[in-house]
């Protein structure tokens, strides 16, 4: 777990100085500082008012939901503590309804209490029929046995309650109706977590974290206050056997301890999943694409929302939360599927609910959506074109001997090249390129796209190759470099045909080069390829003599020795500033080992 915080000078003031910024972030967001109460300041006080709250460090539970729709307000307490009941009175009183007030709580002890002795006192002045609790319980990990009397735990899925209730709190002014469907959609909310490692408290002393797991353990049914799970795996498995795990427990109705979730086939279910604070959103979305896959083809379901993100969290814990929202099973006479949908649906100014783009409860289908089969530029036009143009004719053997001399050149100096790049890089140029001749290799053997002597032709085949092989900031200098000398080419031979070879390739190099330059700011003397590229295309372009411009290639690459770098990976290398001498430049040698194959013209 991270033990890392950033914090204020007191870092007892962070919980105020956030609900502050909470203010800063939302115009319809007002604070009552030292409650800790934020509220909607443009609630209709003739709407049912809906209220939470809980301990801080749960963030953006509950003010991210607090807007016309949602909650009315919300009240914080101290870390992982319930707040006191003045302060949740004080949060009825500045949102006062006279149609009356729904406290929407988390199963918990102390909010179990605290809310109820402000909902005592409130009760006596305004009557029992304007003051209702209604506690959301989710959590399916605690089996029966051990929460028959208290119930099950609270989770994430009560933002889905607040998203319902809210809405449909906004259209009515009934208590008692808001009250009944919130007891009507609770039973049919269901969700559990799983964490890497248990989270620790700012302000509390490392040595006092109680439950860390081991480097390779993950922990199914722990709670957010850093309660214990159900099951601890000594080994982290994959999303797709985490997810089966988890999914069961959700979802097998024969478990005599669990099967709190009823669904038949066919009903509507929305898909939710909660970060609790430290899990990527790369990792995310590769876990809500794994439930949706399985509860599709594992349980015939096909969910018609889904939402992922940050609801209720737990600091920065790597933990998540599967909930699954049976919308079939909480309709009632008055409110029917679409109408539960439409409450879903309804859009909101809340901070932190997200926005759906979804329009009918039908199951959600992407699969129209979705493209393995794309047909890339290169993979339908390139050989039409190069019957479209002029072109050069080059001793078909010429050129295979030229191909197989540069293979076999890098191929030899790979040793050395990724030695040179461990040195001043990170290592990966001298198998790059290596990768990337093995490929142009295997390409010569299968196609033989030398045979028939058309430079054009064989140009287009390297570049192809280059493209699928070579990755990294060579890859995409060589193609680009390559590209612009083949775009070039073409060119001239479709206007005005050359027979000089010598004459068309300086014009084709220098327009490369300067093209080049148009997408890396690397030039001579910050040693990189460049430093090969643009005096070998200058030597060229002036002596029409390759085996001079060969000779200067090489030249500088050695010349690299004496270059501190300034450009790339290597610039980031603690090096001593009396240090002179380096290695060479591992991406303009292995260049010039390219190069120096064109000796067989």
């Amino acid at each position: 777990m991270s033990t890392k915080h950033f914090l204020p000078k007191d870092p007892f003031a962070t919980i105020n100085l956030a609900l502050e910024g909470a203010v800063y972030e939302n115009p319809n967001l007002s604070l009552l500082a030292k409650e800790r109460v934020l509220y909607n300041n443009s609630f209709d006080s003739n709407k049912v008012a809906l209220i939470s709250g809980g301990g801080s460090g749960h963030e953006p539970g509950w003010y991210g939901f607090v807007a016309d729709g949602m909650l009315a307000a919300s009240v914080q307490g101290e870390i992982f503590a319930s707040p006191n009941y003045r302060n949740i009175q004080a949060a009825e009183k500045v949102v006062h309804s006279k149609a009356g007030t729904i406290f929407l709580i988390t199963n918990y002890t102390g909010d179990n209490l605290y809310f109820g002795m402000a909902s005592q006192e409130l009760v006596r002045k305004y009557g029992e029929d304007k003051i209702r609790i209604l506690r959301t319980s989710d959590d399916v990990a605690v089996p029966r046995s051990k929460s028959d009397r208290v119930g099950r735990r609270t989770l994430s899925g009560i933002t889905l309650m607040v998203k319902v209730l809210g809405a449909c709190a906004d259209e009515l002014n009934d208590i008692s109706t808001v009250f009944d469907l919130g007891n009507s959609v609770n039973p049919n909310i269901a969700s559990i977590n799983a964490g890497l490692d248990h989270v620790h408290i700012p302000t509390h002393d490392k040595t006092t974290d109680w439950g860390q797991l081991k480097p390779n353990e993950l922990e199914l049914g722990l709670g957010v206050h850093n309660e214990p799970g159900v099951k601890k795996l000594q080994q982290i498995p994959s999303n797709e056997e985490l997810i089966k795990i988890m999914l069961k427990y959700l979802l097998d109705t024969t478990d005599p301890e669990r099967g709190y979730f009823k669904y038949d086939k066919g009903d509507k279910i929305v898909l939710q999943l909660n970060n609790l604070g430290g899990v990527s959103h790369f990792e995310m979305l590769a876990l809500m694409t794994e439930t949706l896959h399985q509860l599709k083809d594992d349980y015939g379901i096909e969910v018609s929302r889904v939402y992922h993100g940050h609801f209720v969290t737990s600091f920065n814990a790597q933990i998540f939360t599967l909930t699954l929202f049976n919308v079939t099973k909480s309709a009632t006479k008055k409110f029917s599927v679409e109408k539960l949908f439409e409450y879903l649906d309804k859009p909101v100014k809340g901070t932190n609910w997200p926005a759906n783009y979804y329009q009918s409860p039908s199951p959600i289908d992407v699969s129209s959506r979705i493209d393995n089969n794309f047909k890339h530029y290169d993979e339908d036009s390139s050989a039409r074109k190069v019957e479209k143009q002029g072109d050069v004719k080059v001793n078909p053997e010429t050129l295979n001997t030229i191909i197989r001399t540069a293979v076999q050149n890098i191929i030899e100096k790979e040793p050395e090249l990724t030695i040179w790049d461990t040195k001043m890089g990170d290592g990966d140029c001298g198998e790059g390129l290596k990768i990337g001749v093995e490929a142009i290799l295997d390409t010569l053997e299968n196609t033989k796209f030398t045979s028939s002597g058309s430079l054009i032709l064989t140009l287009n085949t390297l570049l192809k190759v280059i493209k699928d092989s070579m990755g990294g900031t060579l890859g995409a200098i060589l193609y680009i470099f390559l590209q612009g000398l083949t775009n070039k080419l073409e060119l001239i031979l479709e206007s005005s045909p050359k027979d000089d070879l010598p004459d068309l390739f300086a014009e084709a190099l220098d327009y490369a080069i300067e093209n080049l330059c148009n997408y890396t700011k690397a030039r001579e003397g910050d040693r990189t390829v460049m430093d090969v590229l643009i005096p070998f295309c200058r030597d060229f372009s002036k002596s029409r003599n390759i085996d001079q411009s060969i000779k200067v290639a090489l030249d500088s690459a050695e010349g690299t020795r004496k270059i501190r770098p300034k450009l790339g990976r290597a610039s980031y290398v603690g090096i001593d500033d009396n240090e002179t001498d380096f290695p060479p430049d591992p991406g303009a040698y292995g260049v010039y080992e390219i190069i120096s194959a064109l000796n067989k013209l």
